[in-house]
């Protein structure tokens, strides 16, 4: 990479965030900008039949969410460095897939430095295994989400999904301690910023 420019490639579906962000990157002559996408399928199609040395990518999108788009990236090359930036920092995402975190909050120089940081240092992911959801909330919690979301008590959810009501309170313990929230508006708010509730 010493000769060539480092191809780097930004997907989130805010246009604002998009632009700053390359706007900021374009400022370093070595780096180039190869795609700037609202949609993470785009970023796969592109990343097909092109080489891309970092991607940044944002965790709530509206085709599928970062982990799920993380996770696709991965199954194709393990080469390629990612980075995320959020507004949360999330336990969907497994930090075993991804080489680094950028809060959207970051300050100019802080991006820089922590893209540069990633590009440097060489390194070594966990072993993937596509199939490990350990840091992501199961099918069960997912509909748990989905239910609370709808205003149901855990009464009715789980008179509606056939379970006890302390299995139901034992799940909803879970959910918040893995999506970091203490209230119910909390997680319902960090639920549709990760795509879980639509």
């Amino acid at each position: 990479m010493e000769n060539s420019k480092i191809k780097i490639g930004l997907v989130d579906d805010h246009q604002l965030i998009l632009d700053g962000i390359q706007k900021l990157l374009s400022t370093v002559e070595k780096y180039e900008i190869v795609f700037v996408v609202n949609r993470a399928r785009e970023a796969l199609d592109y990343m097909e039949k092109n080489e891309v040395d970092l991607v940044i990518t944002d965790v709530a999108m509206p085709d599928m969410n970062g982990a799920q788009f993380i996770k696709k990236v991965r199954q194709k090359n393990q080469k390629v460095k990612i980075l995320v930036l959020s507004m949360y920092r999330t336990d969907l995402v497994d930090e075993t897939e991804i080489n680094g975190y950028i809060l959207k909050e970051s300050s100019s120089e802080t991006i820089l430095k922590k893209v540069e940081k990633v590009l440097q240092r060489d390194t070594r992911l966990a072993q993937y295994n596509p199939v490990d959801t350990q840091n992501s909330l199961s099918k069960r919690e997912q509909e748990i989400v989905i239910e609370i979301g709808n205003g149901l008590s855990s009464e009715q959810i789980a008179e509606k999904l056939f379970l006890s009501y302390y299995t139901v309170e034992t799940h909803k313990k879970n959910i918040f301690l893995k999506l970091n929230v203490k209230t119910t508006a909390e997680l319902i708010k960090k639920a549709m910023f990760l795509g879980i509730i639509r």
